[in-house]
């Protein structure tokens, strides 16, 4: 019996040890992570490792879940830049030199643009319009400035942002078809987002705070974007 009670109380005191060890060296990893991005990017972030059995993960120095967090993330298109926050789940990473680099077999970000941002990159007012996007354009007619609003359904199509089902109003008026492709001839021109490499879009979502932009890339070193 006292040999079932001493084996016990050891069991229980190293699982406490293992629990301790988990806790430590998990904050440890994100911290390192954390501060190799800053060094190596230039980008601030924080890290979340999610793996449930941390001690083994730490061993073979590769993790099976880690999120990244980037308040704000700096791309560029249309000669315009953009800082975004982004958010990237990491999948079976590697860390190397002293976890000082991390290296994911696959990532997937959501970078987050408010409706200011989407103005600035499009060169427009951009605002939400139920599950499309409403567009304020101005044009001179016959030497008359005149308002008119582009209403359409933003898409991803071979890694860059598309507009569909376009239509133009001019003055409350739908304008012809074949007036409409010449008026939109700018306005719809398809957008490379100005990703970091690897990463390429996938798709997007419409809601009334931002439009959310999802991609994915492959053997992707986190700490060297930016």
């Amino acid at each position: 019996m006292r040999a079932l009670i001493a084996l016990a109380v050891v069991a229980a005191l190293l699982a406490a040890a293992v629990g301790i060890g988990d806790t430590a060296g998990r904050r440890y990893a994100e911290d390192r992570a954390a501060q190799a991005i800053l060094q190596r990017s230039g980008l601030v972030s924080s890290v979340a490792i999610t793996d449930q059995v941390f001690v083994l993960s730490l061993v073979r120095q590769r993790f099976d879940n880690v999120d990244v967090e980037f308040p704000a993330m700096p791309i560029s298109a249309r000669s315009r830049s953009l800082t975004p926050k982004v958010d990237i789940n990491l999948t079976d990473v590697v860390a190397t030199d002293g976890f000082s680099r991390f290296v994911a077999t696959k990532a997937t970000a959501v970078a987050s643009l408010q409706w200011s941002q989407v103005s600035t990159l499009a060169g427009y007012t951009v605002s939400p319009d139920g599950s499309g996007i409403a567009i304020a354009v101005n044009y001179a007619l016959y030497g008359i400035k005149v308002t008119g609003t582009v209403t359409a359904t933003p898409a991803i199509k071979d890694g860059q942002l598309v507009l569909t089902n376009t239509a133009l109003k001019v003055a409350g008026v739908d304008v012809p078809p074949a007036i409409t492709s010449y008026l939109l001839a700018e306005v719809a021109a398809p957008v490379d987002l100005g990703l970091p490499k690897p990463f390429v879009a996938t798709s997007l979502t419409v809601t009334k705070d931002a439009l959310t932009i999802t991609a994915v890339g492959n053997d992707v070193d986190v700490t060297a974007l930016g």
